[in-house]
């Protein structure tokens, strides 16, 4: 290969890559005016209507502080969770405390 021959080929290739770059940004620019034109409704895209949220039966009343040992299981159990989900980021752990049964 001569030396003319070597400029072409880097010339093409710099040349296919150049203008795959600007197809790139051309059709980043279309999809973001067409999504534009859209209508996704007021939830957006792929989100069905919330459901309402249940009205609590009992009133929430003050109550004495929760005991040590339910704490320390509570932590116990935040720590396995955590390493076994790797603290995924949008994952949640939740804990509902039940009415005191009269």
């Amino acid at each position: 290969m001569t030396q003319w021959e070597a400029w072409v080929v880097t010339a093409l290739g710099m040349g296919v890559v150049f203008i795959g770059l600007v197809a790139c940004i051309a059709f980043i620019q279309l999809f973001s005016r067409a999504a534009r034109h859209v209508r996704w409704g007021e939830e957006g895209h792929g989100h069905a209507a919330p459901a309402p949220a249940p009205s609590p039966a009992v009133e929430a009343v003050p109550s004495e502080p929760v005991p040590a040992e339910v704490l320390a299981v509570i932590a116990a159990v935040l720590e396995v969770e955590r390493k076994l989900y790797l603290n995924r980021p949008g994952s949640r752990v939740t804990i509902r405390r039940s009415a005191p049964q009269s």
